[in-house]
């Protein structure tokens, strides 16, 4: 999902390249059945928490399951998206850093 997501915002050549390196020298690590499983629970729990229209939890669910796998393999998930990733920590606790 990560790589999806690094390839849905590619724009410069420099990007693709820079992008195209992580896909080559790094392991794909993939949520399991039980991170699909407990990521719509979370998704549910922000719904309650948060005002979140519809389409916006539709975007955010690729979110949990990035925090779920980073947590799954002990891994910090390190973005500059703050607000998501804070409102998810909210309901579910993973290692973040934001920058």
């Amino acid at each position: 999902m990560v790589l999806a997501e690094l390839w849905r915002g590619v724009r410069s050549a420099e990007s693709k390249r820079f992008v195209a390196y992580l896909e080559r020298n790094f392991p794909a690590v993939v949520p399991t059945e039980s991170d699909w499983t407990e990521s719509g629970l979370i998704v549910s729990r922000l719904a309650l928490r948060e005002t979140y229209e519809r389409r916006k939890l539709q975007e955010i669910h690729f979110d949990v399951l990035i925090a779920l796998t980073a947590r799954r393999i002990g891994a910090f998930l390190i973005t500059c998206n703050r607000a998501d990733f804070t409102a998810i920590q909210k309901v579910q606790e993973f290692k973040l850093i934001c920058w």
